[in-house]
């Protein structure tokens, strides 16, 4: 039997997962890259002093490494998602196999 936040998650998995693959992927690749790249902005510049000698380039090392966590927060979302979509399928195929029987 599955709860009501299941059902939940299963209708917005459906929803956000309708369209190609690849546009998932760009999507929140982009959202988790600007937000990495703000967390880590001002936390640099709340603790560290590496704006005044980390020079222009700085600026593209941290767009890079935020790219990095973003698309990797976007792999590991779609991909714990869609295993944790396929684990309540499964039980409620089962619990519906065992209630025929």
């Amino acid at each position: 039997m599955t709860t009501n936040s299941e059902r939940r998650f299963i209708e917005q998995w459906r929803d956000q997962k309708k369209g190609p693959k690849w546009q998932y992927y760009l999507i929140f690749t982009i959202a988790w890259t600007v937000v990495s790249f703000l967390v880590i902005f001002f936390l640099l510049k709340l603790f560290t002093g590496l704006w005044e000698t980390g020079g222009p380039n700085l600026i593209y090392l941290l767009i890079a490494i935020s790219f990095v966590i973003g698309a990797l927060s976007t792999h590991l979302t779609y991909f714990t998602n869609e295993k944790k979509y396929h684990q309540i399928l499964s039980r409620e195929r089962k619990d519906h196999v065992e209630l025929k029987n």
